[in-house]
């Protein structure tokens, strides 16, 4: 599976001192060692200098040094005015045309047959009243009986070309009026009678409705994107100025550039903080090392790097909260290994021995520099890392705390026994013991799923989970668009058996091929794999609407992925998995039709193209399945040919440009997928008809 990366923008990036990136990696790094230097000393840290706003300053205090600082206040005002300027987005709705045309055809057509009636004008003016489906007024309803056949015939044309050519230009709900009014004044400079410029400006009216939807994902985007473009005001002190006098009262700006200096706590020259502080930047430093030659994609990622922080922050603080109970015992139920269980279970196993050793070292120091302390530490952290080396269920973590509790039961009868401890001892230590594993484990359980969420790290956990076919959108997929569900478990299939022979993650790719296409469920009429005894509704749109209700599927899947909480690992799949393909057939079918050129590029998907080898072996699968489907002899040659040509056409278009697979890859690929779709669409044995054939042929 992926990790996320880090990315720049383009142009010429800037030093590395100077880089942004650079900078929330050195805050990070920063605020890590300073935290974790607290807890783990917080025993000798002293008291802060309680000052508030009001009170009097107890002394002249005077910058010791120059800072820069940021003004948050007026950032934040900056920020808020960049946000207010940004226009709202608002996204075209296909549907509100397409009814407002099937309106205007349903309409028209109840008007031809009341008007080619042999009834009276009168009853034929009560039979379209009651009949029609527009609420036109009578004066109108009147005129449409009245006009003669052939401006009858050019109203009708006319009057689906005028909405076509207004609404495809979008309309907003705050915008209705003026379009309404700009309509009439278009009508008035039509050829024809007056009747018929009224008709016309009757029916056009009366189904002109909003089609632009505000889209408030993209609009609260384009803001966030003014905001983060506005600089910090930043504001510089200088060293030796005097922040404020003795006696007089501190002010919240007093309070703001005191914290800047860091002189709202008194210094401390006790050696003991600085062995700790020495201490944690060799393990920080240590850390960093072992990250760059063995797991480099955890360094290069901030939010990875932010999330191992805040695992060995928070470990070290609730140790800190097992200490502060005034019971010798309570020492002994320090879940260290809590952290190297998640370590393990969402980064890397390799990277959870470290953080098991560096945790039960600061653990002891914590608690007053015991050996036996980190003996046991190391030693039940490691077992319960090697019982989450296959994990299929959140419950397989409970197993993982009897592994650390039986781990720690051990050592601490070993350590008893040399002490020469007595048997009540040795017992109360071996049932803290077993408490400690069971409670690590409790404690990682509960944590697993907000920190898959908050981080957006899919463990294999996770993916089991969503690989099961009772989940609520596979369900809703199967029973909705029983075609796509069958193709998505073959995509799943293809793009499983590819991703073992190019070193992807099969499970990934399995489980986001079940959900590459759930976006077909808002139309799945619309797509040949659900057109079971049905009419094509594709047949009755023009090509270039037909290519906008196909490639909607991407967005409705974004959006269904988003309400049922799909993780991202999924959902930048889904994204991707068409890349900006073309649509070619309606493409093809719009140039056929088309006097002037066609722009290519509105036959396209919106990409992104696949950023991983996951996303480009689902987008692989998913063409490779549906058109080894459509071949009426699939032969084994036929089927490689398909395969071959599939996989060229995407790498000449582009396609896998950003997903890291090489030529040899691709090779591999299509081999695996021949051998799995040859198996499926193997050549049967034709059974006799009847059991004397099946005897005379035995």
């Amino acid at each position: 599976m992926e990790l996320p990366f880090l990315q720049h923008q383009s142009g010429t990036e800037p030093p590395a001192f100077v880089n942004a990136e650079f900078g929330r990696r050195l805050a990070l790094a920063a605020v890590t060692f300073l935290l974790i230097t607290l807890l783990a000393s917080l025993q000798w840290v002293p008291q802060r200098i309680q000052l508030s706003v009001g009170q009097p300053a107890p002394r002249n205090i005077i910058a010791p040094k120059t800072v820069k600082y940021e003004e948050e206040e007026k950032t934040e005002q900056l920020r808020a005015n960049a946000a207010g300027l940004v226009e709202a987005v608002f996204d075209p709705d296909v549907s509100v045309l397409q009814g407002s045309l099937e309106s205007l055809e349903m309409a028209f057509e109840i008007v031809s047959r009341v008007r080619s009636s042999s009834l009276p004008v009168e009853e034929k003016q009560e039979q379209l009243a009651t009949d029609l489906n527009l609420d036109l007024p009578a004066e109108a309803r009147l005129v449409l009986l009245h006009l003669d056949q052939d401006e009858f015939m050019v109203l009708q044309s006319k009057t689906m070309e005028l909405v076509c050519s207004v609404m495809e230009k979008g309309i907003r709900e705050a915008d209705l009026p003026m379009v309404k009014s700009s309509l009439a004044q278009e009508v008035e400079t039509e050829q024809g009678s007056p009747a018929f410029k009224e008709a016309l400006h009757a029916l056009t009216e009366i189904v002109l409705k909003p089609n632009l939807v505000y889209n408030q994902e993209a609009t609260e985007q384009r803001r966030q994107e003014a905001r983060d473009s506005i600089r910090p005001v930043e504001k510089t002190i200088w060293q030796n100025t005097v922040i404020v006098r003795e006696g007089d009262p501190v002010t919240p700006e007093h309070l703001e550039m005191l914290k800047a200096l860091g002189l709202l706590q008194q210094r401390t020259h006790w050696t003991a903080v600085l062995g700790v502080a020495l201490v944690v930047a060799f393990l920080m430093a240590l850390t960093i090392a072992y990250l760059r030659f063995l797991t480099p994609e955890v360094l290069k990622s901030y939010k990875l790097l932010l999330l191992m922080a805040l695992i060995t922050i928070g470990t070290l603080a609730l140790g800190r909260i097992f200490l502060l109970i005034p019971v010798d015992v309570a020492v002994k139920f320090f879940p260290v290994a809590a952290g190297p269980l998640l370590v393990a279970i969402l980064l890397d196993s390799r990277l959870a021995v470290l953080t098991a050793a560096e945790l039960a070292l600061l653990a002891a120091i914590m608690a007053g520099s015991e050996l036996s302390f980190v003996i046991e530490a190391v030693a039940g952290s490691l077992a319960g890392i090697l019982a989450v080396q296959k994990v299929s269920q959140r419950s397989d973590l409970t197993r993982a705390g009897l592994f650390v509790g039986g781990a720690n039961l051990c050592v601490a009868w070993a350590l008893g026994l040399i002490a020469g401890a007595k048997p009540l001892a040795l017992m109360v230590d071996g049932i803290a013991g077993i408490l400690n594993g069971l409670l690590a484990a409790v404690l990682a359980i509960g944590l697993l799923p907000f920190v898959e969420t908050a981080f957006g790290i899919t463990t294999p956990v996770r993916l089991l989970e969503l690989a099961n076919p009772n989940h609520p959108l596979l369900k809703r997929l199967l029973f909705e668009t029983p075609g796509t569900y069958h193709h998505s478990i073959l995509v799943g299939n293809l793009a499983e058996a590819a991703a073992d022979v190019v070193g992807a993650d099969g499970l990934l790719v399995r489980v986001a091929s079940y959900y590459h296409d759930v976006g077909k469920i808002k139309r799945p009429e619309f797509f040949i794999e659900n057109q079971i005894m049905a009419s094509n509704p594709h047949d009755k749109m023009s090509p270039s609407l037909s290519t906008l209700v196909i490639t909607s599927h991407i967005k409705e899947g974004l959006e269904l992925a988003r309400e049922y909480k799909l993780p991202p690992a999924i959902t930048d799949i889904l994204r991707q998995h068409h890349g900006t393909t073309l649509v070619s057939y309606f493409y093809h079918q719009a140039t056929a039709a088309a006097e002037d050129p066609i722009q290519e590029d509105n036959f396209r998907y919106d990409g992104p193209i696949p950023q991983t080898k996951e996303a480009a072996l689902v987008m692989l699968a998913d063409a490779v399945e549906a058109a080894v489907r459509s071949l009426t002899d699939p032969a084994p040659g036929k089927i490689e040919g398909v395969i071959r040509k599939i996989t060229k056409d995407r790498l000449n278009d582009g396609q896998l440009d950003q997903s890291d697979l090489t030529l040899r890859d691709l090779d591999k690929t299509a081999a695996a997928f021949t051998k799995v779709l040859t198996g499926i669409y193997h050549r049967r044995v034709q059974y006799p008809d009847n059991k004397e054939e099946a005897i005379a042929e035995s």
